[in-house]
């Protein structure tokens, strides 16, 4: 046999040892469980304000987090949502997501918006969640204040000192309430 034979052999000896130590190290990791992720805190989200803005509050932070070792993340928000960042990767020390109402929420409406924010963990899928986001935008101007006559289609109404209507001008007869 050659010395060139025998170092052929030799490496190829050491190679196949470092791969069986490899699927051997594998094997362990595979019968733990796998990293999830966590979405801090469990609450939902609301903003509010009048059309065009500004909405309050100002922001609101979620914090992604690994149960072990390291996930990527990927975040999806409504249209009215931004989420900074929007994806990235996370262990279990953290990663602060701010969340603030974006200029397509100025063009809304006034009503209830929806649906959630998703987070996805995009390395397993353990972990992925949503959280309920809501968005409501008021209408332009406020109501007015008891005593007043409120306007509506050819008329006004008084208003009660609970914004409740007590007499109709069109007809001059009570409303029961």
């Amino acid at each position: 046999m050659s010395i060139g034979r025998i170092v052929s052999i030799a490496l190829l000896a050491t190679s196949a040892m470092l791969m069986l130590t490899q699927i051997g190290a594998a094997q362990t990791r595979a019968g733990q469980s796998p990293p999830s992720l966590i979405v801090t805190p469990a609450s939902s989200v609301a903003f509010s304000g009048p059309r065009g803005g500004p909405f309050s509050p100002e922001r609101f932070e979620f914090r992604v987090s690994s149960t072990t070792g390291t996930v990527n993340y990927s975040i999806r928000t409504p249209s009215w949502l931004t989420a900074s960042p929007t994806f990235g990767t996370t262990d279990t020390r953290g990663v602060t997501i701010t969340l603030t109402v974006n200029a397509n929420a100025s063009r809304l409406s006034p009503g209830a918006y929806g649906p959630s924010v998703a987070f996805r963990n995009v390395s397993t899928g353990h972990g992925s969640t949503t959280r309920p986001a809501r968005l409501v935008i008021k209408g332009s101007s406020p109501p007015p204040a008891a005593g007043q006559i409120a306007p509506s289609r050819g008329g006004g109404f008084l208003l009660d000192d609970r914004g409740g209507y007590l007499l109709d001008d069109r007809g001059g007869r009570l409303l029961a309430q």
